[in-house]
């Protein structure tokens, strides 16, 4: 046992010796020295570290920023001193750790620790702050050097793709618009995105809520079959039907589904191509890229049926000549100050821009499928076309659930049978519903009343163009038959006139 006065000779006496070889032995020598250490100790060591700074070249690290989120979750049940913050643009809280905490992490079996540390650096260049203090964070990751490949290989990958899910899920999700640009001039602006539509509450057919689904599900997993295939990987929805039917509550149900943003393209603001194609570069990946009523925002109908309309047609007169300038006005108010054609909408849909940001759903609606081009609809453009008819009793149901809070009712059979008839929309069977102040007695003693009414209309505008149709058919009839009787009578007068001429002869 060393006492403290033996203890201090030897201290000092290694004092001495250190102070000779610094000035008296080679600076090589020295660094030789230094590195055989550093060497015989690196030999018996058995685990290593890896070191992650908080700012790469004085700016942030976002490998720093992405284990800080990947250990959030974890830190939480492991660490006893937290520190619990709300991220800018971020929904829920976070947890990060305070300085020297340590996390235990487990990969394939592989034991792992995750420490927090802190140093003091000196700020550099000139003028005021320069040579200053100022504390930073290093992430230090340990663990037995004989896993350094694996750690390389698959865990830091896993730790980034991790650390992205988990942000991705933690923002505030938005709803960009391009009709005004935001305060810094950026071409979209932005709200919080809260529509509360979702699959669970859409008035639609089971089946196809299902089909949906599934496809929406088949998308997002396929980013390498995608490349594979040397596809952009995006994908195209058409939404069709009568108004009313659904068509932005769907858009609504599968952001939510996704958890992508919305990005509603108003086409009717875009002067140009080339700002078409500015927008398309400006959206980030993971989102819901939305052109609403797209026959009504340009000129994007078939050119097939253009050619085929005769010149003039239907136009005679005074009365075509109007017809020829107010259809004039309304394209000049609708183009005034947009040059954008369908050729560049079909390229911001499917040309080489396309592919610039990433995983992206493409959705257009309109009341008119017939009337848009067939370039537009072709698959690669438009994958997938949903049509959103009237109301079926299945979507009848759900919305009786939504608004009267009913799984079943005594007028369930007869509103079955009634229903097909009417051809109401799911907005118009919502509508009865909320005037009816949660009664459920007056909101499908009303609704069934209304359906009957809208039948009963219905049977007789089709029992009218019936008639109609059956006395068109009578006149046609008549104008053949007298046609007939006419022709006759010419070919009769004609004999007689053949024969009286041969007797003269």
């Amino acid at each position: 046992m060393l006492d403290w006065k033996s203890l201090s000779s030897m201290v000092a006496s290694i004092i001495f010796i250190r102070s000779l070889i610094r000035e008296f032995m080679p600076p090589e020598v020295t660094q030789f020295l230094k590195l055989l250490s550093i060497k015989l100790f690196s030999s018996v060591r058995t685990n290593i570290s890896i070191l992650i700074d908080e700012y790469d070249s004085n700016y942030s690290n976002e490998l720093f920023d992405s284990i800080q989120a990947y250990l959030s979750a974890k830190c939480f049940s492991t660490v006893q001193i937290l520190k619990l913050s709300k991220p800018k643009n971020s929904k829920n809280l976070t947890f990060t750790m305070e300085s020297n905490q340590k996390v235990q992490d487990n990969f394939q079996g592989i034991p792992l620790k995750w420490t927090l540390c802190t140093h003091e650096k000196k700020s550099s260049g000139y003028g005021y702050g320069a040579g200053r203090s100022y504390e930073t964070h290093h992430f230090k990751l340990s663990f037995h050097k004989k896993h350094k490949q694996m750690i390389h290989s698959l865990y830091l990958p896993y730790v980034i793709e991790e650390a992205t899910r988990i942000k991705f899920k933690n923002r505030e999700r938005r709803i960009y618009s391009n009709s005004s640009s935001d305060e810094y001039g950026r071409p979209w602006g932005k709200v919080p995105f809260l529509h509360p539509s979702n699959f669970d509450t859409l008035a639609l057919d089971p089946a196809l809520k299902e089909e949906i689904k599934a496809d929406l599900s088949k998308f997002v997993s396929r980013r390498d079959y995608y490349t594979r295939v040397g596809r952009a990987w995006k994908r195209g929805y058409l939404l069709y039907g009568p108004p009313g039917t659904g068509k932005t509550s769907l858009i609504a149900a599968i952001a939510n589904y996704l958890e992508f943003d919305i990005y509603d393209l108003e086409l009717t603001a875009v002067s140009s191509n080339s700002q078409l194609r500015k927008l398309l570069i400006a959206t980030s990946s993971k989102s819901v890229i939305v052109v609403e009523d797209v026959d009504c925002s340009l000129d994007l109908s078939d050119r097939k049926n253009k050619e085929k309309k005769p010149k003039g047609e239907g136009e005679d007169g005074e009365e075509g000549e109007e017809k020829k300038k107010k259809k004039k006005n309304k394209e000049e108010a609708k183009s005034t100050h947009s040059t954008v054609s369908l050729s560049g909408v079909l390229n911001f849909v499917d040309g080489l821009w396309s592919s610039c940001v990433g995983e992206r759903l493409m959705i257009f609606t309109t009341n008119h499928k017939d009337k848009l081009d067939a370039a537009l609809l072709r698959p690669g453009r438009m994958d997938k076309h949903i049509y959103l008819g009237h109301c079926k009793f299945q979507a009848f149901r759900i919305l009786a659930k939504n608004y009267l809070d009913i799984d079943d009712h005594e007028l369930m059979k007869e509103v079955e049978e009634v229903l097909p008839t009417a051809e109401m929309t799911p907005a118009d069977i919502a509508e009865i519903f909320m005037s009816c102040n949660d009664d459920v007695e007056l909101g499908m003693r009303n609704a069934l009343e209304e359906m009957k009414k809208r039948a009963a209309a219905l049977a007789e505008k089709k029992m009218e163009k019936e008639k109609k149709i059956e006395m068109e058919g009578v006149e046609k009839e008549k104008v053949v038959t007298e046609e007939d009787v006419t022709e006759k009578n010419e070919e009769k007068m004609k004999g007689e006139e053949k024969k009286d001429e041969e007797l003269k002869a």
